[in-house]
């Protein structure tokens, strides 16, 4: 398997981990309000997130619409999944919709930011 593919995977299974541990285990309360979700700093993250799952996913293909929509397709139901997930009662965690549109915006910002790597890669003749 080329390691491409195996970051790629490896990142998506961070993003199932980070978004599916329980409440139980994680550091904060996600039920208060605290200065951070009040600027929607967890937006942020959430777009951050899938925007690295684009790039790697785009990294691991050969350029072309099929590829560019297999990825958008796949980021957008990990999404979607993820959020609906975290409303299981075994997880015991917030599934927000805005979590999920900020989510796909992450999806779409990073078919731009891949283009602009790959540019920026060829100028510096590091080849893939």
């Amino acid at each position: 398997m080329r390691l491409r593919v195996v970051v790629a995977v490896l990142w998506t299974i961070v993003i199932l981990v980070l978004c599916w541990t329980p409440q139980t285990l994680l550091p904060v309360n996600e039920r208060t309000t605290s200065l951070t979700q009040k600027i929607h700093l967890d937006k942020f993250v959430h777009a951050g997130i899938f925007t690295v799952f684009t790039v790697l996913w785009l990294r691991t293909r050969p350029a072309g619409k099929t590829s560019y929509l297999w990825i958008l397709l796949a980021g957008t139901a990990l999404a979607a999944i993820t959020e609906a997930v975290q409303n299981l009662p075994i997880i015991n965690r917030e599934g927000e919709f805005e979590d999920a549109m900020a989510d796909f915006a992450g999806v779409l910002f990073g078919f731009p930011l891949f283009h602009w790597i790959e540019q920026k890669l060829r100028e510096w003749n590091i080849s893939k």
